[in-house]
């Protein structure tokens, strides 16, 4: 060989990071991105539950603050203490046609039905009809006219002969 060739001396190759290294330094950056979406959605979860639970009790409060409105019913309490009556034609006044009619089931009036006169404006309804309305609404079917409980008289109620008279009011005092 010749005396003017020397070998070079080894390149040092680069270095390989360790892939066990690489494998837990990303395993930890992801675990750590995803604890902080996790808290970070939780958060947000928790303060929306919030903000409509405050919304929600106060819209129930000022709901509750408010006064009955006409749309609200009577009580059952309240609507046995409306007078009724069994109907009979002779007691009908002169001007009432023959074939009226209660506006709630659109059914002619017959002798011996049980009605209802409401006191406030004077319309006749069938006991049945007007009651299952006073439940929901606290006001007369035809002109809205307000409903009071205690507004049944003597006078509002048509049709009733004296034994009958004595006996439901004798009945309306036992309650």
């Amino acid at each position: 060989m010749p005396a003017h060739y020397q070998p070079s001396p080894p390149t040092p190759t680069p270095s390989k990071p360790n892939p066990k290294l690489l494998s837990l330094l990303l395993k930890a950056i992801i675990m750590t991105l995803l604890t902080s979406l996790f808290f970070l959605f939780l958060g947000l979860a928790s303060a929306t539950l919030l903000l409509l639970h405050i919304s929600f009790s106060s819209h129930r409060h000022r709901r509750s603050s408010l006064p009955p409105t006409s749309s609200s019913g009577l009580p059952p309490r309240d609507l046995n203490t409306l007078p009724h009556f069994r109907l009979k034609r002779h007691a009908r006044k002169n001007g009432a046609a023959e074939d009226e009619e209660c506006v709630v089931c659109l059914d002619s009036f017959r002798d011996g039905q049980c009605c209802r006169k409401l006191a406030a404006c004077g319309h006749l309804f069938h006991k049945r009809c007007v009651d299952s309305w006073l439940v929901k609404v606290a006001a007369c079917p035809m002109c809205r006219a307000r409903v009071q409980s205690n507004a049944g008289t003597k006078s509002s109620m048509v049709g009733l002969e004296e034994d009958e008279d004595k006996k439901l009011w004798g009945d309306l005092v036992g309650l």
